[in-house]
């Protein structure tokens, strides 16, 4: 199973007026598409379900298209520098649809007594290089620029390392949301309450 996320394509002047505290916003074309693979299998009578996602800049995509023709791209020749890679398999996490060049992590299972904290991943360029220059000052935000990689195993024959920089913050608080909408400048977050007629 192969699933993509992401914001569509609207001309500018379509999109809702945006907060003046907010310097930039992501070029549309800019934005971050999340695909997330799912494998499936069955050992015995154990069904086994391992999710690993990517996120990829859409304008890398496109780059990458215009090169066109049926060749064959090597992953190492494009692949590690534009994307970012995640395994599911431990963490406990999903991403949520991705917005602008944002994405939040959010937990399968939903502590119903505490509520969970939410992760956003930001990977505006501007806005990791901004983090970055705070980090040093003693910035809140975890700022990622190292390489990351996925194991090779029974889904994949070789190691995928992957690189794309973002910063990362993680709410102080707990919230018992189902679902989280995102932005470039705003998170929603959704809870389906259950009524009982009687």
């Amino acid at each position: 199973m192969v699933e993509c996320q992401g914001d569509q394509i609207v001309a500018s002047r379509d999109l809702l007026t945006r907060s003046r505290r907010l310097p930039f916003v992501s070029d549309p074309i800019a934005t971050v598409l999340c695909f997330t693979l799912g494998f499936r299998q069955v050992v015995g009578s154990f069904d086994y379900l391992r999710s690993v996602s990517f996120w990829v800049r859409r304008s890398s995509l496109c780059d990458f298209g215009t090169r066109g023709g049926n060749r064959k791209y090597p992953w190492d020749t494009w692949g590690p520098s534009v994307t970012r890679w995640t395994d599911w398999e431990h963490g406990g996490l999903a991403p949520c649809r991705p917005g602008g060049s944002r994405s939040a992590l959010f937990p399968l299972l939903i502590d119903v007594g505490t509520g969970n904290q939410i992760i956003i991943r930001d990977f505006h360029p501007e806005r990791v290089r901004r983090a970055l220059a705070r980090s040093k000052d003693g910035g809140r935000l975890k700022v990622v620029t190292e390489s990351s990689k996925i194991e090779k195993g029974d889904e994949f024959l070789n190691d995928i390392v992957s690189s794309l920089p973002y910063c990362e913050a993680t709410s102080e608080k707990r919230y018992g949301y189902h679902e989280i909408l995102i932005d470039d400048e705003r998170i929603v977050g959704i809870t389906v309450c259950a009524l009982s007629v009687w």
